[in-house]
């Protein structure tokens, strides 16, 4: 007795627990269409949540760990960024947050973004030809700590 599977609009018949050989074929037909449909939701340079500090008064662009693709030989042509920033300041009692969504995309010979969010947290965000994601903040008095949180996917070669 086999049990159906469905993966988007393709039904599988899986076999059970016990159920004697011969269904190789339906299994692996069902994995590849799983391994498939996985690679959609999650490729090879896909970056899942990830927190970063964003240090006070940085005046020179700053690589924010964790926030690079690679754009040689096959790697990225297109990321999409979302992102919350959060500087706290005043030992704590107040912050600003800036939320938003960043696209990018790399031309060949460099990466060009753009950017679309709400709030001002006076960190602006920029890329290097070679994909990694950096930043500069103002100074802003007395923050005690600053965070960006970003999770990204992409469209690879």
């Amino acid at each position: 007795m086999s049990k159906e599977l469905q993966v988007g609009t393709s039904v599988f018949n899986y076999p059970e627990n016990g159920d004697n050989a011969g269904w190789g074929e339906d299994a692996t037909a069902w994995a590849e269409a799983v391994s498939d449909l996985l690679n959609t939701l999650q490729g090879p340079n896909t970056i899942p949540e990830t927190t970063a500090v964003i240090v006070n008064n940085t005046t020179v662009a700053t690589d924010i760990f964790g926030l690079a693709f690679n754009v040689s030989g096959g790697g990225v042509l297109q990321v999409t960024v979302e992102y919350v920033i959060n500087r706290v300041y005043d030992s704590g009692a107040s912050s600003t947050t800036e939320s938003g969504v960043i696209l990018g995309q790399y031309t060949g010979s460099d990466f060009v973004i753009s950017q679309d969010g709400i709030g001002d947290t006076e960190v602006v965000v920029s890329v290097t030809s070679a994909g990694q994601f950096q930043y500069t903040s103002s100074n802003l008095t007395n923050q005690t700590s600053g965070t960006i949180k970003f999770k990204a996917t992409t469209i690879d070669q």
